[in-house]
């Protein structure tokens, strides 16, 4: 089955911001790949939160993607990138 990548507008903020660290950005390319191809995968664990308790994240050094699996549209939805220190305060 294949995905799309829908990315919110956090996430592209975030991109935007870090557009001169041309290795985080593509870091985070390569694990969207990875996302696509299996984004059930052990590897990208599950939220324990009562706003989003689908939701996932896949870890890219300092930072998580958070992310939704849309199976009914077969979308992948990039919710935020967000720096491992602030530990999900917003899910």
């Amino acid at each position: 089955m294949s995905y799309k990548i829908l990315e919110h507008e956090k996430a592209i903020k975030f991109k935007r911001k870090h557009k001169n660290d041309k290795q985080l950005i593509l870091r985070i390319d390569k694990k969207y790949i990875e996302i696509i191809r299996n984004p059930h995968s052990s590897a990208f664990l599950e939220l324990k939160s009562e706003k989003c308790p689908k939701c996932r994240r896949a870890r890219v050094g300092n930072y998580r993607i958070v992310y939704f699996i849309s199976e009914k549209q077969n979308v992948i939805e990039i919710i935020d990138i967000i720096p491992r220190r602030n530990d999900y305060r917003l899910f």
